[in-house]
């Protein structure tokens, strides 16, 4: 299975509208959460140039680790995702995966705002703000194969309105190190 998805900028005003149009489609809204990410480097690769990444994520559900493979289908990132959560705190997996050999490249902090759109597809529309980058809508469904994805996101970015925002290929991360340059 892989993860679709698209992320878009959008400002406040897009941010009430994409909210109000979420409603009026019967999508049930999520509790807030609070995101804290940690992004590691690997020891013996560079993640910058094969498209991966590795993080921890810590929020209200726990904590959980989470690889990301190259993405197939820029500017979309459709890609094989592995995520499984850790039965410890932050520090304590930080540390083996330190240990380990693998450094801590950044952290992302964001506020989300989640959607659940049943389908078909079903998919998940987050609106996130993050303190240094600005607000983001990002919608995500599960996908057989690229194509499938692309169609599914496609037609998700056209009933939510927002096909007319150009997809941003970079992940929060990439934005973020960006940003600091």
């Amino acid at each position: 299975m892989l993860e679709a998805e698209i992320k878009l900028a959008i400002d406040a005003d897009a941010a009430r509208a994409l909210e109000a149009r979420l409603k009026a489609l019967g999508a049930s809204p999520l509790a807030p959460v609070e995101q804290h990410d940690i992004y590691f480097a690997h020891p013996a690769r560079d993640f910058a140039t094969t498209d991966e990444a590795l993080r921890l994520r810590q929020d209200a559900g726990g904590l959980r680790v989470t690889y990301k493979g190259p993405k197939l289908d820029p500017p979309r990132k459709t890609r094989e995702e592995i995520e499984f959560p850790v039965g410890t705190d932050l520090e304590t997996a930080r540390t083996l995966l330190e240990r380990l050999g693998f450094i801590p490249v950044a952290s992302v902090e964001k506020s989300r705002r989640e959607f659940v759109l049943e389908g078909p597809p079903r998919a998940v529309i987050s609106i996130d703000e993050l303190p240094d980058l600005g607000t983001f809508c990002e919608i995500e469904a599960e996908a057989e194969s690229v194509a499938e994805g692309r169609d599914a996101l496609d037609g998700l970015a056209i009933r939510l309105g927002l096909a007319d925002r150009p997809p941003i290929a970079e992940s929060y991360l990439e934005l973020l190190l960006r940003a600091r340059r």
